[in-house]
């Protein structure tokens, strides 16, 4: 799709998104403050954390606690190695009282996820780890009119109200089962928006 449309594609460790799909670059960064725009960030990292230990295992390996994370909450994250130099950043969410869905980096991801399986094999703490990077798709709507898109393609409730700064929600977008994040990597207004990897087509299309 992003071909089709003109993208001029880079390099982000084993994957290939999208850079800019015109000659000016600096204008659709514009357009994005001052409207709205989309990203393709399927390259994201997506790690699923899960168990009785899960919160007690982020604890330890992030500087960040995540054990107190509210339900519905994602809390951002910059991840260090035994030096205390930094791998890694991104995002968990606190989807249940036993799960966590963590983001890392495009170039970050499979290094994060060796990094988890490492020190679980260390610690026998009552967790499960999955890699759902290949799994899932993932877009980011941001800009002043992202909630005008969004409630074009969801029937689910984007207001301010209903869906606040660094909320996450299980939505529906055009009908695909969709766990929303309401964060801001470029000031507000942004959702970054994760579902399963076969429907990343047809929910761009929409």
């Amino acid at each position: 799709r992003h071909k089709d449309l003109g993208g001029t594609m880079m390099w982000t460790g084993a994957w290939r998104r999208p850079h800019s799909y015109g000659p000016d670059a600096g204008a659709e960064a514009q357009h994005v403050h001052r409207a709205v725009g989309l990203i393709d960030v399927s390259t994201l990292g997506k790690i699923l954390v899960k168990g009785p230990d899960a919160g007690a295992f982020l604890d330890r390996v992030y500087p960040t606690r995540f054990s107190d994370l509210k339900v519905g909450r994602p809390r951002y994250g910059v991840l260090t190695g035994d030096a205390g130099r930094i791998m890694d950043d991104g995002v968990v969410a606190r989807v249940d009282n036993d799960t966590f869905y963590v983001s890392a980096t495009s170039t970050g991801a499979d290094g994060v996820f060796q990094w988890f399986t490492w020190w679980n094999a260390v610690w026998h703490m009552d967790v499960e780890l999955a890699n759902l990077t290949g799994a899932l798709a993932a877009v980011n709507v941001a800009g002043p009119n992202a909630r005008t898109v969004m409630e074009r393609v969801s029937s689910d409730d984007f207001s301010n109200e209903g869906f606040t700064y660094l909320d996450a929600k299980h939505v529906r977008v055009a009908g695909v089962p969709t766990l929303a994040l309401r964060i801001g990597f470029v000031g507000e207004l942004g959702y970054e928006l994760h579902f399963p990897s076969p429907h990343g087509e047809f929910v761009w299309d929409v």
